[in-house]
Parts: C-alpha cells; sequence; structure tokens
C-alpha cells in the first residue's frame, strides 16, 4: 500500500476551520493567526479561499467564524449545530441557578457525545472534556437519550456495549435497566445515582424535535455530597424540565 502523502496547505486550511470552530465567538485574522502559528499572508490567502467555498465567512466587523456550506454537508450536522446554539443560553441560565456543571449531549454510536459544557466554578467538580463520549447504561444522559427506544433496541445497545460495572451502583443488568426506563419515561427525567462515578449524582432531560423524537439531552451534574437528591426533586426537576421543553418547543414538539 502507498505511504500516506501529506498536503501542507489543505493541514493548515483544517487548522484555520478548527480554530474557527472551537471558538464561541467570530474570530479575527489576528487571532486566527496567533492561534494557529501561521503566517498572516498564509491565514488571509486560505481565509479567502475558503470563504470563496462558503466554508467561513467574514461578519461586516472582519471577524470569521464558519460558513453554511460545512453545515449543509450534512443534515445531522446542521441539526446539531441548531440546538448547540438555542441550548446555550438555558445551559448558562441552568449553571447559574445551581452552580453545578450543565451539559449537553447528543446519541452517537450508541454511546452519549458531550457537545457543550458549562463548568461548575466549585474546585470540587465532575470534569467531562468536550468531545468525549460516555457509556448509556450508566448515565443519566444515557437514559434519557434512549427514553423513546424501544426495548429491544435498547437490549441490542447494551449487549453490544456492555455494562461495565463502574460502582457498586451501577445498573449491571438489562432487565433492571428496562425497569430503570420505565420510570424515566413515566417521570420525563433521569438520574445517576452515583452510578458513573461515587462521588457523582446527576439528572438529566430530554431535547425533542417536531417529530418527537430525542435529538439531544440536558444534564446537571454536581458532587453528590453536595448536590442532593432532595435538591434535585424540590427545585431543579422544574426548572430542567422547562429548559429542555422550551427548546423542544422551538424545534417544533408539540406533545405534552
Amino acid at each position: 500500500m502507498a505511504g500516506k502523502i501529506e498536503v501542507q496547505s489543505l493541514h493548515r486550511a483544517l487548522d484555520i476551520l478548527e480554530v474557527i470552530g472551537n471558538s464561541q465567538i467570530p474570530l479575527s485574522i489576528k487571532k486566527i493567526t496567533e492561534d494557529t502559528g501561521l503566517p498572516k499572508s498564509t491565514v488571509y490567502r486560505l481565509l479567502s479561499n475558503l470563504e470563496s467555498r462558503n466554508y467561513a465567512f467574514c461578519d461586516h466587523n472582519g471577524n470569521y467564524r464558519l460558513g453554511h456550506q460545512l453545515l449543509m454537508m450534512s443534515q445531522w450536522a446542521e441539526k446539531d449545530f441548531e440546538i448547540k446554539r438555542l441550548a446555550r443560553s438555558f445551559l448558562e441560565a441552568l449553571n447559574e441557578f445551581t452552580k453545578e456543571t450543565v451539559h449537553l449531549a447528543i446519541l452517537q454510536k450508541n454511546r452519549v457525545l458531550y457537545v457543550d459544557t458549562v463548568e461548575s466554578l466549585y474546585s470540587s467538580r465532575l470534569v467531562v472534556k468536550l468531545g468525549t463520549t460516555n457509556a448509556v447504561h450508566c448515565t443519566a444522559l444515557g437514559k434519557v437519550l434512549l427514553s423513546r427506544h424501544k426495548d429491544a433496541e435498547i437490549l441490542q445497545i447494551l449487549e453490544e456495549e456492555g455494562m461495565d460495572k463502574r460502582t457498586e451502583y451501577t445498573l449491571t443488568k438489562p432487565l433492571n435497566y428496562l425497569s430503570e426506563m420505565e420510570e424515566v419515561r413515566k417521570a420525563g427525567y433521569a438520574l445517576d445515582q452515583q452510578e458513573c462515578e461515587m462521588e457523582g449524582r446527576c439528572i438529566g432531560a430530554p431535547i425533542y424535535d417536531k417529530t418527537g423524537k430525542v435529538v439531544a439531552a440536558i444534564s446537571i451534574s454536581g458532587i453528590a455530597t453536595r448536590f442532593s437528591r432532595e435538591f434535585i426533586e424540590k427545585e431543579v426537576v422544574s426548572k430542567l424540565l422547562d429548559s429542555t421543553m422550551r427548546i423542544s418547543r422551538i424545534l417544533g414538539y408539540v406533545g405534552e
């Protein structure tokens, strides 16, 4: 097999797109140059080409963000981008209210994929790196992301992915998981009661699209000794469900 051929200009263009894409605000050429370590002339030339193909967009202030071509290439990419944009203010509000870490996640290849996070300011907190994945069987996010799957589909996922024992509270038997899912469907939210990490407690709720499909979920995670179940049930549940339902309504969901 032939050796891998490196194309320098392609790598540089991708470096630029990654820098722009990982920023929450549009970036100036100066900032892009600093973050990529590329010569300004190279950045300007490649940005001009990317902009001409709609992979980058320059606003009226001369700052750059990702162009619509990247989103148009995938229906799901566009939906995920829209959900992330819509959800951000809700994540921040939930973080401000609870003081705990708030995640936005989607289901990808039968695993929880973290796509946005607002971290707690507490020194002791649960930390998850954006772009990483986690198991569905031991997380509140996993439970709500699977909440509208049929039981047979859930069993197949659990068989394929496994149910490794993370803590003494982890559900490791498929039938027990299905029983838990019945409660999740009734309540409209899920709890992770130290099932993933002994020090952690988490609540998650689903986001629906106009067809009623669960397309994303929001969770709030905190240290179990601080983030009590009593506080969650009395104060957090209603605010989380209100947030996820408001996002769902924006996406066209009309269910109860």
